[in-house]
């Protein structure tokens, strides 16, 4: 695997991530969130699992992974999904975007005591610089201080966080596991304990007023970006330090600003091109140390 084409491969990862919000905005215009978010991965579980069985692969997984999976999916779906469609109610999708792109700086700092990764400063500022170009991109799309947000932050903060813990410990499963069983088992128990938070708006819910569109969005959230996106994140872990994956977090911002200048006609402003090249700076700097020092697996892909 070479350096180039394995970031080819999760820049495309994060293009879906990027264009899974545009979707969502569409799917909400007829879904309730709690209804789209167990309709969504109700409709990834089978497809992944469905491929599993066509490949002949256990859909059980050893007893003695059985602890770790069910870490993970919690992390994956009730903590870091259920908590962003609750603290969605409180706050807005600009406040939403601003919290996840706290998550490489969570993982970095998970990562320094628990795996003893060593600190490096230069790592960190290239953190933190491209951090602040994310405030600045999003910082025409309803970022203000107001207490009113607090709450939905606060819930939305502790999803991250999750997503952070999710990041650093699936890699060992992964290693373990392979990245197409991992994401399947993890996603699979996840959306299992997802189901009971949700499950008497999902059974009530008029499906017959849903129009076809909404219907592609939530298609679109539910084949692409956790068929594919998830995956390729998971496969990312097996050649990259998760402190190192995470930074590519940064470009989502980026690239669904971009997505929505071109598919939603939104202008482009001074903001986002200074904070682009912030972003594409900080993430540079966090990466050119170490840009081509892949970590090998020899796990079944």
């Amino acid at each position: 695997m070479s350096a180039v084409r394995l970031y080819i491969i999760i820049v495309f990862g994060q293009i879906v991530f990027a264009a899974t919000p545009l979707f969502l905005k569409i799917a909400l215009r007829d879904f309730d969130p709690l209804t789209l978010g167990i309709t969504r991965f109700v409709i990834s579980v089978i497809i992944l699992n469905i491929f599993l069985f066509i490949q002949g692969r256990k859909l059980i997984p050893d007893k003695k992974h059985w602890l770790w999976i069910a870490v993970l999916g919690f992390l994956a779906i009730p903590c870091n999904q259920g908590l962003l469609f609750y603290g969605l109610q409180f706050t807005t999708p600009g406040h939403a975007a601003l919290m996840y792109g706290l998550t490489p700086l969570l993982v970095y700092l998970i990562v320094i005591p628990l795996l003893k990764e060593k600190f490096r400063l230069v790592k960190m500022f290239g953190i933190l610089l491209a951090f602040s170009g994310v405030v600045l991109v999003l910082s025409d799309r309803q970022i203000t201080i107001e207490p009113e947000f607090v709450k939905g932050d606060l819930i939305i903060f502790l999803g991250v966080i999750g997503w952070a813990l999710y990041t650093v410990f699936g890699k060992g499963l992964v290693k373990k596991l392979g990245s197409i069983l991992a994401i399947t088992y993890t996603m699979t128990f996840g959306t299992i304990l997802f189901i009971p938070i949700g499950a008497y708006d999902t059974l009530t819910f008029d499906y017959a007023q849903v129009d076809l569109l909404s219907w592609i969005a939530l298609l679109y959230t539910a084949v692409v970006t956790s068929g594919i996106a998830y995956p390729v994140w998971f496969w990312a872990l097996k050649y990259l330090e998760a402190s190192r994956l995470s930074v590519f977090i940064f470009l989502q911002p980026l690239l669904a600003t971009a997505l929505s200048y071109i598919f939603l006609s939104e202008q482009l402003t001074r903001n986002f091109v200074v904070g682009g090249i912030i972003v594409l700076a900080g993430v540079f700097i966090a990466e050119r140390n170490n840009r081509i020092k892949l970590i090998p697996d020899h796990s079944r892909p």
